[in-house]
């Protein structure tokens, strides 16, 4: 009886307060160590489950930029496909070729890993794997 009970409150509980929905909205960024190459992708939440966001790279230095040269479209699009994982694409600026991309967002240190998981064909110039932190 009490088991039932506690089952009981628990969805109810459950009913009550949802779990929200992680939000990794926002502007993130990484730092090469040497600090000849920076990063940053700037995301907003379009669905419950989808992201979209345009990034920026600067790498040698200034000598080669990569970023969104209008704003008219998105060079990011995510979809969550489990807790904390987000995958989708990413359009080179330089190149305008399309590769696929994984976050994996770590709520207790509030960073994200990036990782290019498939590099756009042609000229790129973005991490394939950073920390990003979010500004």
């Amino acid at each position: 009886m009490i088991k039932k009970l506690l089952a009981v409150y628990t969805i109810l509980l459950l009913s009550i307060f949802p779990a929200a929905a992680q939000d990794i909205s926002g502007s993130w960024s990484w730092n090469s160590k040497e600090g000849s190459n920076m990063f940053t992708i700037d995301l907003i939440q379009a669905t419950e489950n989808d992201f979209r966001g345009n990034h920026c790279s600067v790498f040698l230095g200034g000598e080669r930029i990569d970023c969104n040269d209008t704003k008219d479209e998105f060079t990011v699009v995510l979809v969550k496909k489990a807790e904390n994982i987000f995958q989708g694409s990413i359009r080179s600026g330089y190149s305008y070729a399309v590769g696929n991309v994984q976050l994996q967002y770590l709520p207790e240190e509030n960073t994200m890993l990036f990782t290019l998981k498939t590099a756009p064909k042609g000229e790129y110039y973005m991490p394939v794997e950073a920390r990003l932190v979010r500004n």
